[in-house]
């Protein structure tokens, strides 16, 4: 079974390269034999390519892609997911946000249960907290979302905004083709949105959820989310897409 990690990259040259080695080094369960690493570069302006183009040149198992102009994470995201091959499909944010090595807890549950969806779960762990307003409108916003999405799954998603959805390839393909956001998030609540809606033979979706390790980053430090512009454009997005 192979697993596609799809990265997405704006002006990460800072730890692109370290990053992506430690997905490289995740010790997968034995379920997984091959994986695929596909870099997304959205129109950087610092040396985010041309460490792409060394990964590539190094691994042969990495595959590397670029936007014509910047375009935001969710068409970035979009375009890495329909280049994937994999069985599994999950996305890794390019920088140390979040831990590789905890893919496989995601990897572990689906497989062991038979789902199709594992969304990692931000607070289900002691992490860290920086910025409280970014922690209380995640919870508002996944709230929100599960308004939606619990009476179709009947499972409650915790964090609907978390970059880790592992997803049976398939299916993250054939929801990627519809991605319609621009925005920089957009992407989170709308997949969640539709995957709460697929139906496979005939049936929802199962869903599962894992707690995971956090590790924000400051806005000197290069966060790029911001909480109240970014939170008003989630909240639309959650609406707009559950309810078309």
């Amino acid at each position: 079974m192979k697993i596609s990690i799809i990265i997405p990259a704006y002006n990460e040259e800072a730890t692109l390269y370290q990053l992506v080695n430690k997905v490289i080094n995740v010790k997968w369960d034995e379920r997984i034999t091959a994986q695929e690493i596909i870099l997304v570069n959205d129109g950087s302006k610092d040396k985010t390519q041309e460490i792409m183009e060394q990964l590539q040149n190094e691994h042969s198992n990495i595959n590397t892609y670029s936007n014509t102009k910047n375009s935001g994470k969710s068409q970035t995201v979009k375009n890495g997911i329909l280049k994937s091959t994999g069985d599994l499909v999950v996305v890794q944010d390019a920088d140390f946000e979040y831990e590789p090595q905890e893919i496989n807890d995601l990897v572990k549950k689906m497989l062991d249960n038979d789902l199709d969806v594992v969304y990692g779960n931000r607070f289900g762990k002691k992490n860290k907290v920086i910025y409280i307003q970014n922690y209380l409108g995640n919870l508002i916003l996944s709230f929100i979302s599960n308004i939606f999405t619990y009476p179709r799954i009947k499972v409650y998603i915790p964090d609907m905004e978390v970059c880790y959805k592992l997803v049976r390839g398939d299916i993250m393909r054939d929801i990627a083709k519809t991605i319609e956001s621009k925005s920089n998030f957009g992407v989170e609540p709308e997949i969640t949105a539709k995957l709460s809606k697929y139906k496979k033979d005939r049936n929802n979706l199962k869903f599962g959820v894992a707690p995971i390790s956090y590790y924000p980053r400051t806005i000197a430090e290069g966060k790029k989310m911001k909480a109240l512009k970014d939170g008003i454009k989630a909240l639309f997005e959650i609406i707009k897409f559950n309810l078309l």
